[in-house]
């Protein structure tokens, strides 16, 4: 019996909602199970969050509740998100799961007593993002990506796992294994890294709490990310084992190409077959992030139906390369591809079986070269699709289809089936036009049911079947088979999306409730003369980054453009603000104001802003048309 085709997703941190990040990186798992169900497999498909770490324990400290209830809050909006889009995941693991905690603290100590792990002193940076100690050429990177403030010099007794002894196991590996890391520009990414050198890596913390102990040295956490990686060991079935596909963002590749595989190499097991690292979702040119305030969630996308952000996803994104994302975008091509498309194909198809055969799906006795050119197509379409589909790239697959399907637009244009129809004599040659778009929709309904599961299942009944697409493999399928039946009623497949007025509604600003300040107002303090008051250097400033002050609820820390240059200033204002919603709103800065320290971060001035008796902070605004740097007076 063939091993089932096992495949996995990263496992979601559990500092923030799902967004459409998280949410591709699913769809496309999903999309790929669904694909080799459909070509006669078993599949598991494993999928989950990652749980412990410094940035967990912070945050749920500084809410006043434990960790473990900051992620069940958290891991509520993954489970019931993939249960509303339909996900075909076998298991949602957790690594707060007792089974998972015995398979690292057991692993651990297998390499432990291997000599693969061993006790030291790190002294060295850490990235406070990546949870992670990195190395010169590392910190390098981040300091290019201006991501230096996140690096922080640190000392401690950690757990160290001989990373440097699989260098060149590793890069042997990548050489007898060139499918090992998907797209191949990526894996060359990971080859000169390797390269380049690895060092002995950490494995375990004595600053935190929150996480898997050491077996036997309980004062030592568990390092997240080999707690994190070993998911895909704790939820793989006994007979599954190693991974055929685990699809990762591109940030996360080097931790999966060369940190897990060296992991398995020590624990003597077989590696996964391939590794396909995805791109990024980009706003403009910017990667989507709560700090800049332009993430989108996946909520605001369903509003058009499950099946269209699953299309949207597969079309648009080339597997391995960044993508940019637009409202605009996004609905222009559901327009285009499916109501304009596959909809209106569909419509007029079975209304023409309708109106000249009475809906049965007539055999075609005889054909002229269009016809032939038509449903030859179509034979050489279908495997092309699956080819595709078969590498991963439902990109080139869909665009394969959808060329064809645009074919058979101008097929019918040059057909002309309502003029045939006028006269009995044309009957051989309307017979073949219709038998072959019925045929052309009917494995477009078959190849699409991964995608589109409930188009593809609306399309696969009105066309006559009482089964479900789903389950219908693509072995074996007779393209040019005759119709099981009688066609149902053409069904709409996807409704046009008024664009300008869907575009007011997802532009329009939430409603936010606005507590009115209280009318109390302090009395006037001293008066001060001219003078002193003079002294006071006003400006306008422009907030260009923003981030809440790690342990502190009230501090939001901002880089500020005043004109002359761009100012640290840590402000207070964090119950009233969000940090996404400071980014480019113009403010007046306080510009001559000694420097102070607050939470050990030097603050280079001060916002103006005026409060309520209950010292709620508003901030004062200059007009829309002031620049960073004018003087206020």
């Amino acid at each position: 019996m063939p091993k089932p085709f096992y495949l996995t997703t990263p496992i979601y941190y559990v500092n923030d909602r799902p967004h459409i990040g998280h949410t591709y990186t699913t769809v496309l798992a999903d999309v790929i199970a669904r694909f080799h169900r459909m070509r006669g497999e078993q599949v598991y498909f494993l999928t989950g969050t990652d749980e412990h770490g410094q940035k967990v324990e912070k945050a749920a400290a500084a809410r006043g509740i434990t960790p473990k209830e900051l992620a069940n809050e958290v891991v509520a909006n993954y489970t019931e998100l993939w249960k509303r889009m339909g996900m075909t995941h076998f298991r949602f693991i957790r690594t707060t799961d007792e089974d998972h905690k015995a398979q690292v603290q057991r692993l651990f100590k297998r390499l432990l007593d291997k000599g693969d792990i061993y006790k030291s002193t790190y002294k060295g940076l850490y990235s406070v993002s990546d949870e992670a100690y990195v190395t010169e050429l590392q910190a390098k990177e981040l300091q290019a990506q201006g991501l230096a403030h996140q690096l922080v010099e640190l000392e401690e007794e950690t757990y160290f796992f001989r990373l440097s002894a699989y260098q060149d196991r590793l890069l042997k590996y990548y050489e007898e294994h060139p499918e090992f890391v998907q797209p191949e520009f990526r894996f060359n990414e990971v080859k000169r890294f390797v390269e380049s050198g690895l060092q002995d890596l950490s494995i375990s913390r004595t600053s935190i709490t929150w996480g898997i102990p050491v077996p036997g040295d309980e004062k030592h956490v568990i390092y997240v990310w080999f707690d994190a990686l070993l998911n895909y060991l704790t939820g793989c079935p006994g007979d599954s084992w190693p991974p055929d596909l685990q699809i990762v963002g591109k940030d996360i590749l080097r931790f999966h190409a060369v940190y897990w595989p060296a992991f398995l190499m020590a624990a003597g097991m077989f590696l996964p077959t391939t590794i396909l690292a995805h791109g990024w979702w980009l706003m403009g040119e910017d990667k989507m992030s709560k700090s800049r305030g332009n993430v989108v969630r996946p909520d605001t996308l369903l509003r058009f139906g499950n099946d269209a952000l699953r299309f949207y996803f597969m079309r648009e994104m080339q597997v391995g390369h960044d993508r940019g994302f637009s409202f605009e975008g996004f609905m222009d091509r559901l327009n285009a591809d499916l109501a304009n498309g596959l909809g209106n194909l569909a419509s007029r198809t079975l209304s023409m079986i309708h109106r000249y055969r009475g809906g049965v799906v007539p055999l075609p006795i005889a054909m002229d070269p269009l016809d032939r050119a038509m449903a030859e197509q179509l034979l050489e379409v279908f495997p092309e699709y699956l080819e595709q589909a078969r590498a991963n790239d439902f990109h080139a697959a869909l665009e394969v289809l959808w060329a064809y399907l645009r074919a058979l637009d101008g097929y019918i244009v040059k057909a002309e089936p309502w003029k045939l129809a006028k006269d009995p004599a044309n009957d051989p040659k309307l017979d073949a036009v219709l038998a072959n778009l019925y045929r052309a929709l009917r494995a477009t309904a078959l190849l699409v049911a991964s995608v589109m599961p409930e188009l593809a299942q609306t399309l696969w009944a009105s066309l006559g079947h009482d089964t479900q697409v789903a389950e219908t493999t693509f072995h074996g399928f007779a393209l040019d088979g005759p119709a099981i039946g009688p066609v149902g009623d053409p069904k709409p497949l996807f409704q046009r999306i008024d664009k300008e007025k869907e575009m007011e509604e997802l532009m329009a600003p939430e409603p936010v409730a606005v507590a009115k300040p209280s009318l109390d107002v302090p009395e006037l303090r001293e008066t001060v003369d001219a003078d002193t008051f003079f002294k006071v250097d006003l400006r306008v400033g422009k907030i260009l980054e923003a981030e809440r002050v790690p342990k502190s609820d009230k501090l939001i820390r901002m880089k500020v453009d005043i004109g002359l240059e761009q100012r640290t200033i840590v402000g207070g204002i964090g119950k009233a603000y969000e940090p996404a919603d400071l980014l480019n709103r113009l403010v007046v800065v306080v510009a001559n104001l000694a420097p102070r320290k607050l939470m050990g971060i030097e603050s280079h001035g001060m916002l103006l802003a005026a409060s309520d008796n209950a010292s709620k902070p508003y901030l004062v605004a200059p007009q829309a048309d002031a620049q960073p740097g004018f003087l206020v007076k």
